[in-house]
């Protein structure tokens, strides 16, 4: 980012410092910060972003302090030191999107909901604002766990609100092939029913394609495992492509074709799936009753 963009973005008091270890050890986890708190960070059991994978990195290696509008970082006398932007240092200032090293581990820094949205047309407003609000209000009275299946690749802005939120997302993608398609993975995002993130993504995202939703009463360790196991599956020639199930266009015409056996294997421990439909005049939920695929349809358009 540079100088003019970092004075540009100057973040509202209130708001979040969000630490992600992006790559290494622990990855995916992230530590909070409310205003006026110090995160240190760590291989210690103590720290309060622990990251006990990493030998290379000091019991207490760095810390972040936030006051709701600047970040600092400071070193804590560390045996491999800190870098920051891929300088060395020993105090800084950290922008919005900036890079944190420590040990072998790679870490990023970004304030809450601080990048924009990119807005439709004025003209477009009433009837999207409703559609959204109706979408959203349906989402959030579905039982049990709430996650989202978005596609990075569908849009940018999805990558943009996942790291700029408080919430828990892991890209379906492990290992070499995740590093190299981070930025067009499908990512898996567990949403509370207060969330801020849920907000955004129907307010942004609904009738774009970014992805689905899914309820289910497992935890999110438990929903990846079993989602990644059908990132690929075999044509009639034996094969291997990738399953975009969690585009919303592919599961309504997938679901139907399915045997009462591949229902069950799809589904898992799934509840229910929720799409988009209709250029987002509806919402489709879909479930097992008796081995069969039931479809239900919610309109979003006021009568």
């Amino acid at each position: 980012m540079t100088a003019d963009t970092a004075s540009a973005r100057v973040a509202s008091p209130g708001r979040r410092l969000i630490v992600e270890v992006r790559w290494g050890a622990s990855a995916g986890s992230k530590g909070v910060l409310e205003p006026g708190r110090v995160l240190q960070v760590g291989r210690a059991e103590t720290a309060g972003l622990s990251v006990p994978g990493d030998a290379s990195m000091s019991e207490l290696h760095f810390e972040l302090a936030w006051d709701g509008t600047h970040c600092t970082l400071r070193d804590l006398k560390s045996g491999t030191g800190t870098l920051l932007d891929g300088q060395r240092v020993e105090e800084s200032q950290v922008s919005h999107g900036g890079w944190v090293r420590a040990g072998m581990t790679d870490f990023s820094v970004h304030v809450e909901a601080m990048t924009p949205p990119n807005r439709p047309a004025v003209a477009e407003l009433p009837v999207r604002k409703a559609l959204e609000a109706r979408a959203l209000k349906a989402l959030v009275s579905q039982s049990g766990l709430l996650f989202a299946v978005m596609d990075a690749a569908q849009d940018a802005r999805v990558l943009v609100l996942l790291r700029e939120s408080v919430e828990e997302y892991r890209s379906l993608y492990d290992g070499p092939q995740g590093d190299v398609l981070a930025e067009v993975a499908p990512l898996l995002v567990s949403l509370p029913r207060d969330s801020r993130l849920l907000e955004s993504l129907v307010q942004e995202g609904w009738g774009m394609n970014w992805g689905l939703f899914l309820t289910s009463q497992r935890p999110f360790k438990d929903v990846r495992r079993h989602l990644r196991k059908f990132l690929m599956i075999q044509d009639s020639t034996g094969q291997e492509l990738y399953f975009r199930f969690y585009d919303p266009r592919v599961l309504p015409i997938f679901l139907p074709r399915c045997s009462p056996e591949q229902l069950q294997e799809f589904f898992g421990g799934i509840d229910s799936f929720l799409m988009e439909g209709s250029a987002g005049e509806r919402l489709l939920r879909f479930s097992v009753r008796e081995r069969k695929i039931r479809r239900d349809e919610v309109s979003l358009v006021s009568a």
